[in-house]
């Protein structure tokens, strides 16, 4: 069941596991696909249940199942995570559904391993999430092929999760910068994981002087592009950048 209709806007459902996601997805599905309609899914104890069960279980990859599965069969075009730790989930929800999905940090990560940083920072506010995307980011790059090697440091930003929450962009910036400040010298750029952290980065990039990638607006670029392409794309190709994702200088 598709919610496109002839002359009608696609419509991207995203699933969001915390409220303060929800913004950061539709700022930039504005700005990356503005022709599409947004549909906003919330499950607000997604995170908090992973947290508590050290991680993304079977009974919780099942509840996104459900969350993909109710968002296809009520006519959605398209459908975007917001939430990194879920992403695994998508490989058995792609196999089920003939839909362009897409994880909150599959095109970000694309963009790094584009651009062959020596090193990156990457921050997170919950450690289960930041060891997750650092597995993650780490295996897109071996599979890279640049014949360059990229060092990913992964680090939990203390009072990051409650600044988001409060949607106090000050603190969360305050946050994410004290949590990068020591690696300074040692990272060419730093990457923020979530997309409830990229209200901050424009601050943080500002801070430190480095480049800082966030996730939403490659998550919105990309998306379009596989939805123009059809159903039953592939993941982004680390050495074929989707457009331009990157958001800094």
């Amino acid at each position: 069941m598709s919610g496109h209709r002839a002359g009608g806007p696609p419509t991207v459902a995203v699933i969001n596991a915390t409220s303060a996601s929800v913004e950061p997805a539709r700022i930039a599905l504005a700005a990356g696909y503005p022709e599409a309609s947004v549909w906003s899914l919330l499950d607000d104890r997604l995170i908090s249940d992973a947290e508590a069960s050290g991680g993304l279980t079977p009974a919780l990859s099942d509840r996104m199942l459900s969350l993909i599965a109710y968002a296809v069969h009520g006519g959605a075009d398209a459908v975007l995570l917001s939430c990194s730790m879920y992403g695994p989930v998508l490989e058995q929800a792609r196999r089920e559904h003939r839909l362009p999905m897409l994880s909150s940090d599959e095109a970000l990560f694309a963009e790094v391993a584009r651009r062959r940083f020596g090193s990156v920072l990457l921050l997170g506010h919950l450690t289960p999430a930041v060891q997750d995307s650092v597995n993650r980011l780490t295996r897109m790059l071996s599979a890279a092929d640049s014949g360059e090697r990229t060092t990913v440091i992964g680090r939990t930003a203390s009072g990051a999760a409650e600044a988001a929450a409060l949607d106090d962009i000050d603190a969360l910036e305050e946050s994410l910068a004290a949590a990068a400040t020591p690696y300074l010298d040692d990272v060419d750029a730093v990457i923020l994981g979530m997309f409830s952290l990229s209200p901050a980065r424009t601050g943080v990039e500002k801070a430190l002087g480095l480049p800082v990638l966030s996730a939403p607006l490659p998550a919105a670029r990309a998306l379009r592009e596989r939805v123009a392409r059809g159903p039953g794309t592939g993941l982004p190709n680390p050495n074929q950048p989707l457009g331009r994702l990157h958001e800094g200088p």
